[in-house]
């Protein structure tokens, strides 16, 4: 083991044992999942709370955990007293549901678009999930953040006649009207949460005898809010351990703080640091610090590679029809595929990634438009061997929700799928099945799909109580394609830089097609601008390989900055 490595793994045993509270820093590739799954197999120190909460942002990174446990022969770590799993989930189920007064039935949604929530003003509508709400600090009031409404529907709203202030009342009652009926989404859960321990700190009695610690995973994703419920919690005493890298803060439009964060750190009182990366080259350290705030030095590479080759910088052409090599005029990712061909890496190795979908060269982007745009969206992402489980779970309910319609053309259409299947008693796993085989069965989307649909929808099989009623719920409208989403043949996963968070390949093109990329690398602060947050993220994906695709105007001042920087670059 070299020197690096014997100091990489010193930091991680003191975050190992280091008791709580702890605020751990890990740079990208730090191993933090080893070391918050070691701590968690150690066992809690306290031996009248036998459990530990380990909350991570996403489903598949809490399964990272299980399946690790697992492995190591622990399946006991991830079943009761313990508890592993989001941090959506751990707020629902122990902050929100077993305190809510009894009479109040809540479900909770990952969007209002689950219940086709929509405020409309003069004819103009807009979906309610388009309106960002923040909570204010220290109040359980909430604001609407007008910079993050999308700019389609921004124009939609200019045009209506109305003022922001009247579709803002609109926007409050539209969504009470749903609150009211019991549907919530993370946001209300969050603030529901914080009432209840304002109103009543001796809740948290309940973790406190089950839990003798709570690991928060990718601390720097969390909202405001989420900071300060944690910081709630700490303060009534329950041991917390958070883990963050600041630097790979990039959900500002979630109201992600790094005030906030830094001000939780420091009321933990103890900081490990982890900068021991067992991912990248030194190359890519190298090029990933010039992201960084301060004046720190690169992280250390801890592996020691036979080759370690120079960032290839890209001219490239950025247009809607797609993306081309300057010099040759071939496809970027083309140009790509052949550099890390050179080094022996796969494309299923190569991601290619961009802060936008809509600068990528492949059409991994979410669809929205009329239903037939919709559902020929799901059919892709169901006959994709990519997915993941979250587009497949959006997937059939795209598909549910058209068989559903056409069924039952009486059905409330802003309804949850659950709370329709309930309305005409059929069971939801019915409907995934039926939802599934129609999905399947329908061939590729193309001109005249929508009719072939309806054909289905007329003859397929349909559960007993269906009742249609002649051509109401027929699929109507073309299919719409965004321009340059045709897929371009390359077999390379792709996706953007927030899809692709916490994942790693051995080769990665980061597509910057901004045309102020040069000012904003050299100039700009990172702790201040989320973009070059978002380029640090991307950039670190990588363990052997980085490429950057980027205008030529902007080569000579990226690749001179790189170079007083002392990463080693190539034109490509």
């Amino acid at each position: 083991m070299n020197t690096a490595a014997e100091q990489a793994v010193a930091a991680q045993q003191q975050a190992i044992t280091t008791p709580a509270p702890l605020f751990v820093r890990a740079c990208p590739g730090a191993g933090k999942t080893h070391v918050i799954v070691t701590r968690h197999l150690r066992g809690p120190a306290a031996t009248l709370r036998g459990g530990r909460a380990l909350l991570s942002y996403t489903r598949a990174a809490a399964q990272q955990i299980r399946d690790r446990c697992h492995r190591l022969g622990r399946p006991d770590a991830t079943e009761y007293p313990h508890y592993i799993g989001t941090l959506d989930g751990f707020i629902w189920n122990h902050l929100v549901i077993p305190h809510r007064p009894p009479d109040r039935a809540l479900q909770l949604l990952d969007s209002w678009d689950r219940v086709n929530a929509a405020v409309t003003l003069n004819h103009r509508t807009v979906p309610l999930s388009a309106f960002t709400f923040v909570c204010r600090t220290g109040t359980f009031a909430d604001d609407i953040r007008r910079d993050l409404l999308p700019p389609a529907y921004a124009s939609l709203i200019q045009s209506s006649g109305r003022c922001w202030d009247d579709w803002v009342r609109e926007v409050y009652t539209v969504r009470r009207a749903y609150c009211t009926r019991g549907y919530v989404t993370g946001h209300e859960a969050r603030q529901l949460a914080l009432q209840y321990l304002d109103r009543d700190p001796d809740l948290v009695h309940t973790l406190r005898s089950r839990f003798a610690e709570i690991v928060v995973d990718e601390a720097q994703d969390c909202s405001a809010t989420d900071l300060e419920i944690f910081d709630r919690l700490h303060r009534l005493g329950l041991p917390l351990v958070v883990v963050a890298d600041p630097d790979q803060m990039i959900y500002g439009w979630r109201d992600a703080d790094p005030a906030r964060l830094a001000d939780l750190e420091n009321g933990l009182g103890t900081t490990i640091t982890l900068d021991g990366n067992w991912r990248s080259t030194s190359t890519v350290c190298q090029l990933a610090n010039t992201l960084r705030a301060g004046t720190r030095p690169p992280d250390i590479a801890v592996q020691t590679t036979a080759s370690d080759p120079p960032v290839i910088l890209l001219p490239a052409v950025f247009t809607r029809t797609g993306n081309r090599h300057l010099p040759s005029g071939r496809p970027i990712t083309e140009i790509f595929l052949q550099h890390a061909r050179h080094h022996g890496i796969s494309p299923q190795q190569c991601l290619t990634t961009a802060h936008r979908r809509s600068h990528l060269p492949t059409a991994r982007r979410p669809i929205g438009g009329n239903p037939a745009t919709r559902l020929a969206h799901a059919w892709r992402v169901l006959h994709s061997a990519t997915a993941d489980p979250g587009l497949v779970d959006g997937a059939y309910r795209a598909g549910a929700r058209v068989l559903l319609r056409y069924w039952y053309p009486h059905l409330d259409q802003t309804s949850s799928l659950e709370d329709q299947c309930a309305a005409v008693g059929i069971d939801t796993d019915v409907v995934a099945r039926h939802a599934f085989a129609f999905l399947y069965a329908l061939p590729e989307p193309g001109p005249r799909w929508p009719k072939s649909v309806n054909e289905w929808l007329k003859n397929g099989p349909r559960p007993a109580g269906a009742a249609p009623q002649r051509t109401i719920g027929y699929l109507r409208g073309a299919v719409a394609y965004p321009p340059g989403t045709g897929h371009t043949g390359e077999p390379c996963p792709t996706d953007n830089v927030h899809q692709v968070k916490g994942a790693e390949y051995e080769a990665v093109l980061l597509l910057v097609p901004d045309d102020d990329v040069g000012s904003r690398w050299v100039d700009g602060d990172p702790a201040a601008d989320e973009q070059l947050r978002t380029w640090y993220v991307a950039v670190t994906r990588a363990q052997r390989l980085l490429a950057i695709g980027l205008a030529a105007e902007q080569l000579p001042a990226i690749t001179e900055h790189l170079r007083h920087r002392n990463v080693p670059v190539r034109i490509g």
